[in-house]
């Protein structure tokens, strides 16, 4: 009987073929970690450009999943105050989207700066409240929630503050191409290995 890896539960032989399975498309990694630093670079050159696309990113992703949700609402089997609420979030996204659609490109990036806000509010109570319950780390989960709540803070008072978020999604980007690049060569790497092995 072939032995069994406790960890991952398959055989050795199982990892290997699907080691190497990943291996034959190490590429495709590699595409994503070029495209990831091409974005990146793009975003910080034009922070105000960068921003206005994403505003128009969120409009159409407000107005698909209003649409979607709607369409979930007439599914069968639904309780009532769920096919409400799908209904009205629905009606709230496809409305909010249209509108985003229509505005300026200046009122595009000040709504989604308020958007961004709210989301970095929302983050920083949800850390805050769940890392009153962790044994360890506490101090770093209360920090994080802390700097969410003041980075809300910050693009509530001024949305075109988001520019600056928007920089340091680029630089984080970057990294993380860079990353991806070197763990594409990695895991073309270790498929060879298995596929020898």
């Amino acid at each position: 009987m072939a032995s069994v890896d406790p960890l991952t539960g398959l055989t050795y032989d199982e990892e290997r073929a699907t080691v190497a399975a990943i291996g034959r498309n190490w590429w495709v990694l590699l595409l994503l970690g070029i495209v990831s630093i091409i974005i990146g670079i793009a975003m910080i050159a034009r922070p105000a450009g960068s921003t206005w696309v994403l505003a128009i990113l969120l409009a159409i992703y407000l107005v698909v999943s209003g649409i979607v949700s709607l369409v979930r609402a007439f599914s069968h089997g639904l309780p009532g105050g769920y096919r409400a609420l799908l209904i009205i979030s629905g009606i709230i996204g496809l409305l909010l989207g249209l509108l985003m659609l229509r505005f300026a490109p200046e009122e595009k990036i000040e709504i989604l700066g308020i958007f961004v806000g709210v989301w970095f509010l929302f983050s920083g109570v949800m850390q805050l409240v769940s890392s009153s319950s962790l044994p360890e780390g506490k101090g770093w989960g209360i920090f994080s929630g802390i700097v969410y709540l003041l980075a809300g803070v910050v693009l509530l008072i001024n949305p075109w503050a988001v520019e600056v978020f928007v920089w340091i999604v680029g630089i984080w980007l970057v990294v993380l191409g860079i990353f991806e690049i070197i763990s594409s060569f990695q895991v073309k790497s270790a498929a060879k290995k298995a596929m020898a092995a």
